[in-house]
């Protein structure tokens, strides 16, 4: 009798579990093939040379960026000093491939590295090499988008087109840097790194037939944000869009926790400039948090002082600016969801979508509404 009331006891507990883990495995299929359905595709004409598509993906040709085909140009092809592109894309005379030059804050030294080797470098600080071949592909286009967009813009440090860490691996990093993380697989790894920049070559996301800004980060809350809502500028391109999928990822949440003299040693040694106001009751110390509609804190006052999310994750070195803060225990916890900024692709969402079937075309016209994918020839001169 008494196993017998246990039993009962368990059995809506499990009903519960269960019915609560198929809600969260098929909304966020249920939701990709909504969008499917609500945004149809239009078939892309198929590539030749090194956009051939494999057998595997052969059927999965169709894409809401639409693609005209031509041979497949290098990465960064035709570079040119700033100050010396044509100010127009359609007329820019091609030129000889050259090279990137980077300001590795590590060494303090400035690098001049091959157009050919710095976009398989740059992915392989970016994502995983183990990801699917399509997101792979995906965040390839994104990134040499994104350092075409930057050199456009003529904003060099140090005299470097850009800035990068090689120790921590941001931005790029050195075959010999590489090797000495892999190992024995450093030649098939960099092999394949190789191979999903070539069938990319060339491609990048445009509106209005200029490079745009294609930011990419980590995971997302559920959701991506439009930077305005952030307080930054702009971009019609970039817009909140549903990413379901990056809940089921490793480091979509964490937690942590501050005592209030450390949260007021660490806002007094980042904001020196601030007057903060540190009342002898903590728990009054945050007011008005202001959320974003895909969940991220756009202001908050912190001691009678205003502060972005932004503000609040750099001081605290929180991995997202979505987050709640409680105080409990003689400690404030940071509730923390997602990785990364917010704006742009969701590298986590990019790997779910291409393990659910979708090719790197419909990877960037999900997160990147209204850009369009260029013919690989079009950007030939920099």
């Amino acid at each position: 009798m008494r196993n017998k009331k246990v039993t009962d006891k368990l059995k809506p507990i499990l009903y519960r579990f269960l019915i609560t883990y198929s809600l969260l495995t098929l909304i966020p299929i249920l939701l990709w093939g909504l969008f499917q359905i609500t945004n149809p595709t239009q078939p892309a004409e198929k590539t030749s040379g090194a956009f051939q598509a494999s057998e595997q993906n052969t059927a999965k040709e169709e894409s809401s960026l639409p693609l005209e085909v031509s041979q497949p140009q290098e990465f960064l092809a035709g570079f040119s000093a700033p100050g010396n592109r044509s100010s127009s894309l359609e007329t820019a005379s091609p030129a000889s491939p050259g090279f990137v030059t980077l300001y590795d804050t590590a060494t303090e030294e400035l690098l001049k590295v091959p157009e050919k080797e710095f976009l398989p470098a740059a992915l392989a600080c970016e994502m995983d090499v183990s990801a699917p071949a399509e997101a792979l592909k995906a965040q390839a286009v994104a990134t040499a988008t994104l350092y075409r967009w930057k050199q456009d813009q003529e904003a060099q440090v140090k005299g470097a087109d850009f800035a990068c860490d090689s120790e921590n691996w941001l931005v790029y990093v050195s075959k010999e840097q590489m090797q000495q993380r892999w190992g024995e697989d450093f030649s098939g790894y960099y092999k394949q790194l190789e191979s999903i920049c070539q069938e990319v070559s060339g491609q990048m996301l445009i509106w209005e037939n200029k490079p745009i800004c294609s930011e990419y980060f980590a995971i997302s809350p559920g959701a991506t944000e439009a930077p305005q809502n952030l307080g930054q500028a702009a971009f019609p391109y970039l817009k909140a869009v549903a990413s379901p999928g990056d809940l089921f990822f490793e480091g979509f949440s964490s937690t942590v926790h501050f005592s209030a003299e450390e949260l007021e040693k660490l806002f007094l040694t980042a904001y020196p400039e601030m007057n903060f106001s540190f009342s002898p009751s903590p728990e009054d110390w945050f007011q008005s948090q202001e959320v974003t509609p895909s969940g991220y804190t756009k202001r908050l006052e912190l001691g009678g002082v205003s502060l972005s999310g932004a503000d609040v994750r750099d001081a605290l070195s929180l991995r997202s600016a979505c987050f709640t803060v409680s105080w409990e225990e003689d400690a404030f916890t940071f509730s923390v969801k997602g990785w990364g900024n917010g704006i742009g692709m969701s590298q986590a969402g990019a790997i779910f979508l291409a393990k659910q079937g979708a090719n790197y075309r419909e990877i960037l016209a999900h997160y990147y509404p209204g850009a369009t994918l260029s013919p690989e020839n079009l950007f030939s001169s920099f």
